[in-house]
């Protein structure tokens, strides 16, 4: 870049149901602290869990910042270790955000595409972070 930095911003998200505060929140939070290398400016963003707020927060990100990369930090109850997801699709959301809103047509963002993948090759991360030791599961399938 022109800056000699990358930009990278880490989005975690707000309260939601029993919590209070979001460990995606907080992860993000720690990884802000703990920095992710020379020339990485690092952002950290907390998105609120409502399907009419998020992606309004989302796409002022991508205008205004310009990042490099987004990462979206999750939580998944139950989960064993990492979860790196390949695609999110924007079908079957049925839960309530915390506005009590569920979309009409279950769609996350009503006209979008059926689906996003990411550019990063998620299953050749997940076999690396694998061999360093880490509890990493490779997925397709997003949580909604």
């Amino acid at each position: 870049t022109t800056r000699g930095y990358f930009i990278y911003v880490l989005l975690g998200f707000g309260p939601f149901r029993q919590y209070v505060v979001n460990p995606s929140w907080e992860a993000a939070k720690g990884l802000k602290m703990a920095g992710l290398g020379l020339g990485i400016e690092v952002h950290i963003k907390e998105i609120p869990v409502s399907y009419a707020k998020s992606q309004q927060v989302i796409d002022d990100i991508w205008q205004t910042m310009t990042p490099k990369v987004v990462i979206h930090l999750g939580i998944a109850p139950g989960a064993k270790g990492i979860t790196l997801e390949q695609t999110g699709k924007n079908h079957c959301y049925k839960d309530r955000d915390v506005s009590g809103l569920c979309p009409d047509r279950h769609c996350c963002i009503e006209g979008g595409p059926e689906r996003l993948d990411s550019i990063i090759d998620m299953r050749s991360l997940s076999k690396h972070l694998k061999s360093m030791g880490l509890d990493v599961i490779y997925s397709r399938d997003a949580g909604r």
